[in-house]
């Protein structure tokens, strides 16, 4: 879920969107994008065409991107100033996590197991 500014007249609130992160392990790349919902009265999209995100606070000379291990339930991770919260995943991502377990923080896969625990 991200939170999105929305200006009424003079009044600024927030509200929540539901968008969809995806990795690429071969890249090391990811994209965001919100999927298309009916009678949203919102335009959704790509937000983030597939690229490596940087940390916030990292440096330009010695830059940390975001990998796999950063993106257990409950993170929050920010793109450009925006704050996604990691609320879900498919269960594929756990069964990659768990056949590489060696790779991943364990406190990543039980935050991604707990979630399907009603589909193993």
């Amino acid at each position: 879920w991200y939170l999105r500014r929305v200006r009424e007249a003079v009044v600024s609130t927030q509200s929540t969107g539901k968008f969809i992160i995806s990795y690429s392990l071969a890249k090391d790349e990811m994209q965001i994008y919100e999927p298309h919902q009916r009678n949203a009265g919102i335009i959704e999209g790509k937000f983030l065409e597939y690229s490596q995100v940087r940390k916030p606070g990292s440096s330009i000379d010695n830059p940390e991107y975001y990998t796999p291990a950063d993106f257990a339930i409950g993170a929050t991770i920010e793109v450009f100033s925006r704050k996604f919260k990691i609320v879900d995943c498919d269960l594929y991502v756990l069964k990659y996590l768990e056949a590489n377990g060696a790779r991943f923080p364990a406190a990543t896969i039980e935050s991604i197991r707990a979630i399907h625990a009603d589909k193993l």
